[in-house]
């Protein structure tokens, strides 16, 4: 006869929901570099953009997409890993070293093909 102990219960089940928040979290990516940039007007003057430049550390999750929670238009830049990420419907898979553009208005989701991946992303808004 197989005995289960309350302590070995609970700490399944704390596993268990453990497991699950981790799925749930949003992404936090790491910041490499922010700072404001200025930019020459037409007619003169200057006027000032935002930038910044973020690290995303992305681990396989059993192929499960995963929304980069970003707006407006940036660069990827996929620096070690493989994935495939889907924009305004369209998916391509992408290998260490490739860049690529989202538009603005559009949402990017990734499933990593490798057990992770590093992705940077590159922001400009107006000030």
């Amino acid at each position: 006869m197989t005995r289960i102990y309350p302590v070995t219960a609970f700490v399944a089940a704390v596993v268990l929901l453990s497991g699950a928040a981790a799925a749930q979290q949003t992404l936090s990516p790491r910041v490499l570099f922010e700072g404001a940039l200025p930019t020459a007007q037409q007619g003169g003057g200057q006027t000032g953009q935002t930038t910044s430049v973020k690290s995303w550390e992305l681990l396989g999750k059993d192929g499960a997409a995963q929304d980069i929670p970003l707006t407006g238009f940036y660069v990827a830049h996929l620096v070690s890993g493989r994935l495939a990420a889907t924009t305004d419907g369209q998916t391509a898979n992408y290998e260490p070293g490739a860049y690529w553009t989202v538009k603005p208005g559009a949402s990017m989701q990734v499933k990593v093909l490798s057990e992770m991946a590093v992705l940077e992303t590159i922001t400009a808004n107006k000030q």
